[in-house]
């Protein structure tokens, strides 16, 4: 027995006047509440719910996620997506059985859908549009583009698999400017320039707010650096190690906190691990962040995780870091200046707390509370543009006599009464229906008010 079947208390009369499915991306299926997409999709639905009251979201997961209970939010457990732990199988292997099942259109809408993997957003809109009798508008995030700068497969198929699905939706938020210039840039070598075109007007740059951190400062003496990235290739790390080697040399004052590293790979390598607390706590401590070039031009979460609690970064000098940081960010163009703007800091207190002081300004317009508007204009863009009926057709009528006579529906109610299966798209009317002063949308029913 699954215990997330029930709930204490649970008020069906609440109205809803739009209900969005989301689609996820899990790429960190060892522990989900650590996924960025779900850590990512808390904040969004956390903040959407400060501004407005009329969103119901039901959102796809392979198992139960705590960090995504809300008032206004339900889980729809697909068993299958459980079964997959590369992220590779899991951007081809689309569950259509399962879902199209735990769907139930013929009792439930779903008037937006939420996609956070566009490589599934086109046999989605055809589960949809040709599987049940819902029109839903779509939106998306893109969390991550299979870039051939970037990947080394023999055959990659995804970038083209992405783009598809990006179409098929109204908007769809990518991390930066420059990472959506990027997409932009590959997607010639697959489709004409109408299609790229159309593409432009899709993507739009949609910035992560800014983690609130809890912490307690921390001060020491010691000269830390810190690099809060994935030790990976793909984050030029092997790069930065080469420039610590050469500052090494130089002098041996200081330390390199990498969090993230198995191993210490250097003797002035320190890699503590703690909770979140702890995290942001030792951050606190730290001289000056780094933040390497990376290809993939995309947003730097470890970044505003030191500038949130004041720590200076230094940036290679590429547009998707100036969008992050802006003035706050300090800037170089190679190795030899990272070395020389380190040393900079490391010799002149003062002008390490006046570039800490930025960072701190930064981090206040750069929260959750102020980025959440770009979310909400583009659920309000996907409103705008649902489908309605134009008239009062006699079937609309007798769908607005029927609620009235009886109070309260389900969709399945009036379907049967209607005698309708899924040939006729029920979404128009529901579209409609939402204007009626005298009707309300509840989770799962149609209510008199």
């Amino acid at each position: 027995m699954n215990i997330f079947n029930f709930t204490d208390v649970e008020d069906n009369d609440k109205e809803y006047k739009y209900k969005i499915l989301v689609y996820p991306n899990i790429t960190f299926k060892k522990d989900l509440e650590k996924d960025s997409y779900v850590v990512v999709l808390g904040n969004i639905i956390r903040e959407l719910n400060k501004i407005r009251d009329d969103l119901f979201f039901t959102i796809v997961s392979p198992s139960h996620i705590n960090s995504l209970e809300f008032d206004n939010t339900e889980q729809m457990i697909i068993g299958d997506l459980a079964k997959i732990a590369y992220p590779n199988f899991m951007r081809g292997d689309f569950p259509a059985v399962e879902l199209y099942r735990k769907l139930k259109w013929k009792e439930n809408d779903y008037d937006i859908v939420y996609s956070h993997l566009p490589e599934h957003t086109g046999v989605l809109y055809n589960l949809f549009y040709n599987s049940t009798n819902i029109s839903p508008a779509f939106i998306g995030y893109t969390h991550w583009t299979e870039f051939k700068e970037i990947t080394n497969y023999a055959y990659n198929v995804q970038l083209a698999h992405n783009i598809v699905g990006l179409l098929q939706m109204s908007k769809c938020g990518i991390n930066t400017q420059a990472q959506k210039d990027l997409v932009l840039k590959n997607a010639k070598e697959y489709f004409n320039d109408d299609v790229v075109s159309k593409l432009d007007k899709i993507l739009e740059p949609q910035y992560l707010g800014w983690e609130i951190p809890k912490y307690e400062k921390q001060t020491t003496d010691k000269k830390i650096i810190v690099y809060n990235h994935r030790p990976h290739t793909y984050k030029n790390y092997p790069w930065f190690l080469e420039q610590m080697d050469k500052l090494w040399q130089k002098r041996k004052d200081f330390e390199v906190w990498v969090p993230l590293a198995e191993s210490r790979e250097r003797e002035y390598i320190t890699n503590e691990k703690f909770d979140r607390v702890g995290y942001f706590s030792k951050l606190s401590s730290c001289l000056v962040g780094v933040c390497c070039r990376q290809k993939y031009e995309g947003w730097a979460i470890s970044a505003t995780d030191g500038m949130s609690v004041g720590v200076p970064y230094l940036f290679s000098d590429d547009m998707s870091y100036r969008e992050l940081a802006d003035g706050a960010g300090i800037y170089y163009k190679d190795g030899d200046d990272l070395i020389d703007k380190i040393e900079e800091l490391i010799d002149t207190p003062n002008l390490r707390n006046e570039w800490s002081d930025k960072a701190l300004w930064r981090f206040k317009f750069s929260v959750w509370n102020e980025a959440i508007h770009q979310f909400n204009s583009m659920i309000d863009y996907a409103i705008d543009g649902l489908p309605m009926l134009k008239e009062d057709t006699d079937s609309y009528n007798k769908v607005v006599d029927f609620i009235h006579k009886k109070k309260s529906v389900t969709k399945k109610e009036i379907l049967d009464y209607l005698g309708w299966g899924v040939r006729i798209s029920f979404s128009g009317y529901r579209n409609r229906l939402r204007n009626e002063p005298t009707i309300k949308f509840t989770k799962n029913r149609y209510e008199v008010r």
